[in-house]
């Protein structure tokens, strides 16, 4: 925010609790469940400033999201344009247990990183998109024990795709546009450190 970035398209490496998000999907998110314990979550921790209650009815930048569905469509890159994203706290993986329950919950995939960025993101009056790749199936629907070498070999095999899709967003950004998310917090004066 400081030096002047106003879009952050992120990534992240999921595990699939549904069955139609399958290992070497991309999915471009647009919900959240946190079961995350100890991060940091806010900016705005009380102080002079107080309290920011920030509305995440859209957590995800809807204008940010449909240049990505774009840019796939253009690339020829099949995408899920909604999911659910359960962010755990990690480094272990989930057991099955957790991830039925997940599923329970209306969670689509699972993984250990994008909270709080997102939140944290608009805060900062940020534009933030998500797309996640799906590199196995969740614990318990994985029909052999989970590896870290699984994620890694199918993020290796889908990592151009990835690299097609950003640059093609990129292209079709226009830094000038006016999104809600660059007013996240006019209730508050703005973002201000």
């Amino acid at each position: 925010k400081k030096i002047g970035v106003q879009n952050i398209i992120a990534t992240t490496a999921v595990g699939s609790l549904n069955l139609d998000m399958k290992p070497g999907d991309f999915v471009i998110i647009d919900q959240f469940l946190d079961f995350t314990k100890n991060r940091v979550t806010t900016f705005y921790e009380g102080g002079e400033r107080g309290v920011a209650h920030l509305d995440v009815t859209e957590p995800y930048c809807p204008s940010l999201r449909e240049k990505l569905r774009l840019s796939a469509q253009k690339s020829g890159i099949a995408v899920h344009t909604k999911g659910v994203y359960v962010c755990t706290e990690g480094p272990r993986f989930e057991t099955p247990a957790e991830i039925n329950m997940f599923a329970k919950l209306g969670g689509d995939l699972v993984g250990m990183t994008n909270v709080p960025e997102v939140t944290l993101a608009k805060e900062a009056e940020m534009c933030y998109a998500t797309v996640s790749m799906v590199t196995n199936f969740a614990a318990g629907i994985s029909p052999q024990p989970l590896t870290h070498h699984e994620v890694l070999e199918t993020m290796a095999a889908n990592a151009e795709n990835i690299k097609k899709l950003i640059m093609e967003c990129i292209d079709i950004m226009d830094t000038d546009t006016d999104c809600t998310c660059q007013h996240a917090l006019a209730e508050y004066g703005g973002f201000k450190l």
